[in-house]
């Protein structure tokens, strides 16, 4: 009669087999090296960058410096209506066309703004990456402006709008820029109400023509290898052109407010920061990381660590959200703090974090508070390169801006040269200068700028 079971000899002889054909696989398998960002200049003034971290799916964008500060004044709003067309008709497919490939490849073709950049990029599986490539190449160098798509275009401006005016959030940011810069940086992501449908094709030709060229584009991808990139960059059909003109951004400083029904105040100030090429940047991200910004656990009230957060805990009973900005361009910078309260409580939480923030300029900030926050900073930036999709917008804006992107084992050691010295000097600097205020909410207990500095 046979046994019930397998006798423990040849148990142990299978693993064993087992054991050594897994020993001999392993021996063939392919072993992923770390890679660091390359960068490669092509002689038509196209800068190509990228990461290859091994990812099964490859992230591909082609980077151009035409945000909405390059808008002419004549023509606010135009790279919202270049956003909106990404999803149009190209030179050499249709809308319906695009889209059916892309779905089929299990792709995604995006197209985002920002202040200083527009990034057109795809996302699919590398062994599609030769249709993925084509659609991109057709969506941000192929533009071919029909009359109907670009009429049928303004009903998604309008939705855009919508979602705007009821985000209480976006419309301090906008606010705040528009306060501190005026022009340049000061103008918005989104176009005028009464702009909409008024830009036709030959405007969005005119600045795709002058703005989308060679010497103003980077080519940018994560999980690609890079002589394989340089290779497929030789495929896109960039136009021939020098890098136009950008007027400089000034900051003049002033005061927004936009009064509306609601429960709550969102209110922000902030004095002029640094630019991305400035020795100071790092200290000032430090800082921001010393008086805290938003929690890092939810629902967590945050009050251990963030200096903003435990004054207006002290100043209200309310729910409340308080938090340190900063933000950095190519010429210029903003820094400062925003809040969101109870309407009632608005001018008691402002005034307390007000007396926080100009207490950092009096040298009251400690060694270990500053270790924590060098600490922090570099977590930040290391969870944000994990995820493939900030990796990619953050190589492509860099190599645009600074001709070069720096890894993160330089980053590390930059963040580490910071001293309690700097923050000390970086604070009386920034924080002692002219300020920016912008509120929107219910502001009828919300003082004006003057009453609070």
């Amino acid at each position: 009669m046979k046994s019930f079971g397998r006798s423990v000899a040849s148990v142990i002889q299978g693993r064993s087999l087992a054991a050594q054909a897994a020993a001999k696989q392993a021996e063939h398998r392919f072993k992923a090296t770390p890679q660091d960002v390359k960068v490669t200049k092509l002689p038509s003034g196209v800068v190509v960058t990228s990461l290859e971290n091994y990812s099964p799916v490859s992230r591909i964008a082609v980077v151009y410096g035409a945000g909405s500060r390059h808008e002419p004044a004549n023509a606010l709003g135009i790279t919202h209506s270049l956003r909106v067309a990404a999803n149009q008709s190209s030179k050499k497919a249709t809308a319906f066309g695009i889209a059916k490939n892309i779905q089929q490849i299990g792709g995604s073709l995006s197209c985002s703004t920002s202040r200083e950049q527009v990034i057109y990029s795809v996302s699919c599986l590398r062994n599609n990456l030769a249709t993925g490539i084509e659609h991109l190449n057709n969506v941000a160098t192929g533009h071919d402006f029909k009359p109907w798509e670009v009429q049928d275009a303004a009903k998604v401006q309008r939705q855009d709008l919508e979602l705007y005016l009821h985000s209480p959030e976006a419309q301090l940011i906008e606010a705040v820029h528009k306060a501190a810069f005026r022009d340049t940086l000061g103008q918005s992501l989104y176009m005028p109400t009464d702009r909409v449908g008024a830009y036709g094709v030959h405007d969005l030709d005119a600045f795709v023509k002058s703005h989308y060229v060679a010497h103003n584009a980077a080519l940018a991808g994560v999980g690609i290898d890079h002589d394989v990139l340089v290779h497929l960059a030789k495929k896109f059909t960039f136009a021939p052109g020098q890098t136009p003109e950008q007027k400089k951004a000034k900051y003049h400083g002033g005061e927004l407010r936009l009064d509306q029904r609601s429960r709550l105040v969102h209110a922000a100030i902030v004095t002029e920061g640094v630019a991305v090429d400035s020795a100071d940047v790092l200290p000032l991200g430090v800082l921001q990381l010393v008086l805290g910004t938003g929690p890092y656990v939810k629902y967590s009230n945050n009050l251990a660590s963030s200096k903003v957060a435990k004054a207006a805990a002290s100043a209200t009973t309310h729910p409340f959200t308080a938090s340190a900005i900063c933000a950095v361009y190519s010429d210029a910078g903003l820094f400062g703090f925003q809040v969101t309260a109870d309407a009632r409580d608005a001018g008691k939480v402002l005034k307390a974090v007000v007396n926080t923030v100009t207490q950092a300029t009096k040298n009251t900030i400690t060694d270990a508070e500053v270790q924590r926050a060098k600490h922090k900073l570099k977590v930040c930036c290391h969870m944000d390169a994990e995820s493939s999709a900030e990796r990619l917008e953050w190589i492509g804006a860099e190599v645009l801006l600074a001709g070069q992107v720096y890894g993160l084992e330089q980053f590390d050691s930059e963040v580490d040269k910071v001293t309690l010295e700097d923050i000390n000097r970086v604070a009386k600097k920034i924080l002692n200068g002219k300020p920016t205020m912008a509120a929107v909410g219910d502001l009828s207990s919300t003082p004006y700028l003057d009453e609070l500095v």
